[in-house]
């Protein structure tokens, strides 16, 4: 079926904003309901929608009628439907950017739209700073200072996405130009080509002889929502995301120019314009290289190191086009030679079955050798992050023993028997020091009490390295980009901290997180603390995406040899030993007796990579019949649940419409997996 190359993923949102949409316009329940359930089979199909629907299944499948088939047909057309588009007529798109606001659902969003008349942003933060919120009936003090810090943490990343999620769009919008019969080249550039983590405005360049017919088919693409300008060879549009997007076309044979132009950054640019001018007397645009004096052509450009060498300089890679010294480094001859795949010898960070993860340990290790892999580290959540399925000291030393087995029947290489230790809010870490010390690799995270300052977060992180037995912090700031700032650390303390303890960080490649950032990681090659690049991989098919943690550590001008897993793993066990020597430690202690290790066999779906999962469900405040509240209820949802609780977790999952259940749940995760997870236990 020709159309628009949507993920499931992404055609289960378009029915999750129905159903939002719906309820907030006061819409029929019963179809409500069905759009809630129509995402959620969607979001969790094995194969893709189309191959589905080619072979006449989808309709079979339970939740799925035959208005929904119609509605999924148009929307791999056109990239919407009739309904969809017809709601978002109806309200005011102010409520739709409400609804990305963490802790603001459906029902909390028609209230406000009801009572009080608020359609944006702006209209809710004043009516929360002016009481008006709080007076609602089931709001008070505290929900509107949660919606407050919602606002806040949406407003960090308004306008910008996650680089996975522009580049996904940006590369959906060059695949749809390159077919095109008078297109000879097409490429992302801007903020995406240079790897930033967020990105404001998309940038994609054409070569073309015919400007004006493709700007025509640009702006025709079914992901533009609004035109902003169009013209020859050129055009700005307003995309379906929310992102800007323009469009530049330019000659073959100014191709290398136009590349180095609409790259950047813009500061980067100026500074290479400047030094052309000053060591050659070259005018650099991108319509080519000129002579200053005579705008006489001398080369049009037709490639980047054409550019470069305007300006007496070696091509510098996109990650570095910052001006933060990387023109005098080119300079000097001192670039550094930038991190790539192949430098890695393995991952130390990720999680199977034993916790969140979706594959066996097994599976892991051969996905991990299957890449090149001389190493790899499970390292399971423990047992205080119960929402992830945590291991305590038994379980973990049962799972070790198995990775020994998993180790011997894989062959391929070292399988290293680790953990993920929660760091706890007062800076203890969740299991015994003894067992954590006989493992052969220990990440230390912080998972919880994130509201904590930067000071008292700064001060849990070093807590744990002090006891001796980490080996490396985990996603130090906690960043999402999806959902939250990280935690302003102190950053110069732990890393000092980091180096003298011999402890190393992280830059963790979940694409939501993508942390430590750019510019920390730099700081922490400059005092010499080695970082590892993980891929925090909750599935076999994880360990494979290295590209958002190696395009960080490329902007963290990080080298081959500041990276602790381009070592082979005798180098690394070599440190671990040492820094545990230096502790009073021996290597060699004693342990519990471990029990029979029994796999789990059901997969806990991860929060970790949202790329595959739906949005959040709605969040919302509880309804009349509150015996207590959302807070109440919350604290209620602990495994083992009592037998009514679990019968209402159970009626929710199947049939939805519980909103304050809704609510208690996302205050753990998302919520649906954190049902999945209670029943289970």
């Amino acid at each position: 079926m020709s159309g628009v190359a949507l993920s499931n993923q992404e055609i289960a949102a378009i029915f999750q904003e129905m159903a939002d949409l719906s309820q907030i316009a006061g819409g029929n329940p019963h179809r409500i309901r069905a759009f809630r359930r129509t995402a959620r089979v969607l979001d969790t199909l094995p194969e893709p929608i189309p191959v589905l629907l080619g072979r006449g299944g989808l309709d079979r499948l339970p939740g799925i009628g035959e208005g929904s088939v119609v509605r999924i047909k148009q929307i791999l057309r056109t990239g919407t439907c009739d309904e969809h588009r017809a709601l978002r007529a109806k309200l005011p798109s102010g409520l739709r950017e409400m609804l990305e606001v963490k802790g603001l659902g459906a029902s909390t969003v028609r209230r406000l739209w009801q009572h009080l008349k608020v359609a944006s942003l702006e209209q809710l933060e004043w009516a929360c700073r002016t009481g008006q919120v709080a007076k609602l009936p089931r709001m008070g003090e505290k929900t509107t200072e949660r919606i407050l810090k919602g606002i806040a943490d949406h407003r960090i990343r308004i306008g910008r996405l996650p680089y996975i999620r522009s580049r996904r769009m940006g590369e959906r919008l060059v695949e749809q130009l390159a077919d095109h019969p008078e297109v000879q080249r097409c490429q992302l550039t801007g903020s995406v080509r240079r790897g930033r983590a967020t990105i404001g405005d998309l940038d994609v360049l054409v070569a073309s002889d015919h400007g004006l017919a493709v700007a025509s088919r640009f702006v025709t693409l079914p992901e533009v929502e609004q035109i902003l300008v169009q013209g020859e060879g050129r055009a700005s549009v307003r995309l379906t995301s929310g992102q800007q997007c323009d469009l530049r076309v330019v000659t073959e044979a100014t191709w290398g120019a136009g590349l180095h132009y609409f790259t950047g950054s813009q500061l980067h640019n100026i500074a290479v314009r400047a030094r052309a001018l000053k060591q050659r007397g070259l005018k650099v645009s991108d319509k080519g290289i000129f002579v200053r004096d005579t705008e006489n052509l001398v080369d049009p450009g037709t490639t980047e190191e054409a550019i470069f060498a305007a300006a007496a300089l070696p091509w510098i890679p996109p990650e570095l086009r910052e001006n933060t010294g990387e023109i005098e480094e080119a300079a000097a001859g001192r670039l550094p030679r930038l991190v790539e795949a192949s430098d890695l010898r393995g991952d130390l960070h990720c999680h199977t079955l034993a916790s969140d993860g979706t594959g066996t340990a097994e599976a892991m290790a051969r996905a991990a050798a299957a890449l090149g892999h001389a190493y790899l580290a499970i390292t399971d959540h423990t047992h205080s992050l119960s929402v992830a399925r945590g291991l305590d000291e038994a379980r973990l030393l049962a799972q070790q023993q198995h990775l020994r087995e998993v180790e011997q029947r894989v062959g391929q290489l070292r399988v290293l028997s680790g953990t993920e230790v929660d760091i706890l809010p007062d800076g203890r870490l969740d299991l015994d020091h003894d067992v954590l010390r006989g493992l052969d690799w220990v990440v230390a995270s912080v998972h919880s009490a994130m509201n904590q300052s930067g000071a008292e977060i700064t001060d849990r992180l070093i807590a744990a390295m002090r006891t001796g037995v980490v080996d490396c912090i985990g996603h130090p700031t906690g960043r999402r980009l999806d959902q939250r700032a990280g935690a302003e650390l102190d950053l110069e303390r732990l890393l000092e901290e980091a180096r003298r303890l011999g402890v190393a960080v992280e830059l963790n490649g979940n694409p939501y997180r993508m942390d430590l950032p750019d510019v920390d990681v730099r700081r922490a090659k400059q005092l010499g603390v080695p970082v590892c690049i993980n891929t925090d991989a909750h599935s076999p098919e994880h360990l494979a995406r290295r590209e958002f943690g190696l395009v960080t550590a490329r902007r963290g001008w990080l080298e081959p040899g500041d990276v602790l897993n381009c070592q082979p793993w005798s180098v690394i066990a070599d440190r671990r030993r040492d820094r545990l020597r230096r502790q009073g430690f021996t290597v060699a202690v004693s342990r519990p007796e471990p029990r029979a290790y029994d796999e789990p066999t059901a997969p806990q779906p991860s929060p970790h990579w949202p790329e595959e999962l739906s949005p959040a469900p709605s969040t919302e405040p509880p309804p009349a019949k509150d015996d207590g509240g959302v807070d109440a209820l919350a604290e209620r949802l602990v495994a083992p649940l009592d037998d009514e609780l679990r019968q209402r977790v159970d009626d929710w999952l199947r049939n939805g419409g519980d909103d304050e259940l809704e609510e208690a749940l996302g205050r753990q995760g998302m919520p649906m997996q954190v049902a999945f997870v209670l029943l289970s236990s």
